[in-house]
């Protein structure tokens, strides 16, 4: 069992002022529980995981894991072979210089006989896909695949106690559902206890408990059904009930016969399907002309002299003339025009966030060509300052481009090279704050390195937006961040889109990709599959699945209606226009 009484941390943010981020927090943790923990950015969550294995001890009150006490030094070791973690971001636990070694490495810890940690290697290799990597640098290999050799390397060693913060965040949606199912495959056993750190309601869904963090405290606390049927508490703190539940919720005050317990798509396609089929309920058919939809289209340049963005034959390799040399981009040729938003998705590994490093040169192509606005980027000639403050990069890991001592200097640093004074910086900074929705008299000040994982991804962006780029790319954009910065992200590049910044994002998040982007641009074992208007990309139902990924749930759940008879003539992307064709709206 494990136990907090009356746990209290605080982060010191310098020698006169701290952060409080568990605040007086009891919780009892049986046996072959497996929960959930949800709550906004800042909330206390992370925090709370890195307490339990004693990464991070508390300063007042005790936690105790089967009766041992995490302050006491003898029993430290043991409490961490009881508890596995599975850290935000995969860089911070991995070690080795190969994969293999880097999965064995927590087993020859534990002093296991050769035979077993072989045993264990080779079912971690082959269940997390990982075997072409055996022999590969782990810190060379996509964010998505990192997150399986984590997940590998901590499995492997058979916690009692499993403690998973954003475990599949980085994961394309196959390896997401792989990894939900052992979670719930290990919890049904009843011999590992389970605590999951999430964002998405719907994974929080699949545990048997539920805890809501607030400023530190746990606020609520009980099954999945009791903790989303409180709508409202959660909406007031930035979060949200799953997807069916919104939905079915919505129906149901409209006087549609439906269950507001609803926490599948099957049960609420029956609902609606019968309601509409006995006539309680009138279906709106939307035309292929009618134009009072949600979604927002970007201005486009009317006969473009040149696209914006030219890619031809493009290849690029990683590890060039050794052992483990890999094809990341195959002959990728593609244009993109002023002001488009573009959707790139693919498996984890295609080549996504490698072809992001290309289009402002941290990258060059081993053979083909980029070209930004007409310039070849290969061109010595061309002046990458000029390209870089035109394309500006959010990477997936944002800690990765934090590294000023404040948040204004971090963020402001861009304007600074290039030559701006002091008060237009100034200007800069404060709007850039504004706009990723943080307090500039709050952050300002603070180290970047003092904030939580969604709030370093907040302060990336914003470091980005105070170059005013022309071309913006951002690599899983939303990862980490609470329903409510999401929902303020989303706003935010829309209008950006809508003032002419082209947009490129890397997702994922299938549902994040219907809603915003205009055109989809499909990447598999580094090559161009599919890239064309996301309405046509979405009627291709074979090819996403073929690839591993998923049907945003709202295309999904449109697909089963018309699969039981219901004729809805319009392709819909958003909760919006799916509340409106019920007549919600």
């Amino acid at each position: 069992m494990i136990e907090l009484n009356q746990v209290s941390y605080k982060y010191k943010l310098d020698e006169k002022s701290s952060v409080l981020a568990l605040d007086h927090t009891s919780l009892q943790l049986e046996e072959g529980e497996f929960v959930a923990i949800i709550g906004a950015n800042g909330s206390g969550k992370t925090t709370l995981a890195r307490l339990l294995p004693a990464l991070i001890l508390p300063e007042s009150g005790q936690i105790t894991i089967d009766d041992l006490d995490t302050k006491d030094k003898n029993s430290q070791k043991l409490i961490r072979q009881k508890v596995g973690m599975v850290f935000q971001n995969p860089d911070n636990q991995i070690i080795s210089t190969s994969v293999e070694r880097e999965i064995a490495f927590g087993l020859e810890n534990l002093a296991l006989p050769y035979a077993e940690m072989k045993k264990r290697v080779e079912w971690a290799l082959e269940y997390f896909h990982l075997g072409k990597y055996r022999n590969h640098p782990p810190h060379k290999l996509s964010g998505g695949e990192k997150q399986r050799v984590a997940l590998a390397a901590v499995l492997c060693m058979y916690p009692k106690y499993l403690i998973l913060d954003e475990p599949t965040s980085l994961l394309d949606p196959k390896g997401r559902r792989e990894i939900l199912h052992l979670i719930q495959e290990l919890s049904r056993k009843g011999n590992v206890t389970v605590i999951h750190i999430t964002q998405f309601p719907e994974e929080a869904a699949a545990a048997d408990r539920i805890l809501v963090m607030e400023r530190g405290k746990i606020t609520l606390d009980g099954s999945p059904v009791r903790i989303f049927k409180q709508k409202e508490s959660l909406e007031k703190i930035g979060l949200e009930v799953p997807f069916t539940m919104r939905i079915a919720s919505a129906l149901k005050q409209k006087g549609w016969f439906l269950s507001d317990e609803c926490l599948n798509q099957d049960e609420l396609v029956s609902g609606i399907a019968q309601s509409v089929t006995t006539g309680e309920k009138t279906l709106v058919e939307f035309t292929a002309d009618e134009q009072n939809m949600s979604t927002v289209h970007s201005p486009q340049s009317t006969a473009p002299s040149h696209p914006l963005i030219s890619i031809k034959g493009a290849d690029y390799f990683y590890d060039q003339g050794l052992p483990t040399k890999k094809k990341a981009l195959d002959g990728i040729t593609l244009e993109i025009n002023r002001g488009e938003f573009i959707g790139l998705i693919g498996p984890t590994g295609s080549g996504k966030s490698t072809l992001a490093q290309h289009l402002n040169g941290l990258l060059v192509p081993a053979s083909g060509e980029v070209r930004v606005d007409g310039e070849n980027l290969k061109d010595k000639s061309v002046d990458m300052k000029n390209i870089r403050q035109k394309v500006g990069l959010v990477f997936q890991f944002p800690e990765m481009q934090l590294f000023e001592d404040t948040i204004y200097d971090d963020i402001a640093f861009g304007p600074r090279n290039f030559g701006l004074v002091k008060e237009e910086i100034d200007d800069r900074v404060k709007q850039a704050i504004k706009q990723v929705g943080l307090d500039f008299d709050l952050f300002a000040s603070r180290s970047p390195f003092s904030l939580s994982g969604g709030e370093q991804r907040k302060v990336a962006i914003a470091g980005i937006l105070a170059s005013n780029p022309e071309i913006l790319i951002l690599d899983e954009p939303t990862c980490g961040l609470d329903p409510k910065s999401t929902m303020e992200m989303k706003k935010l590049l829309q209008e950006l889109n809508s003032n002419g910044v082209t947009i490129i994002i890397i997702s994922h998040n299938m549902d994040l990709i219907a809603e915003l982007v205009h055109k989809i641009l499909l990447l598999n074992e580094g090559k161009v599959v599919s890239f064309c208007d996301k309405e046509a990309f979405f009627k291709d139902t074979e090819t996403i699945k073929s690839v591993g990924l998923d049907l945003p749930q709202v295309v999904e759940l449109v697909k089963k209606l018309r699969e039981k008879g219901i004729r809805i003539k319009k392709e819909i992307f958003t909760e919006e226009e799916m509340l409106e064709l019920f007549g919600t709206q």
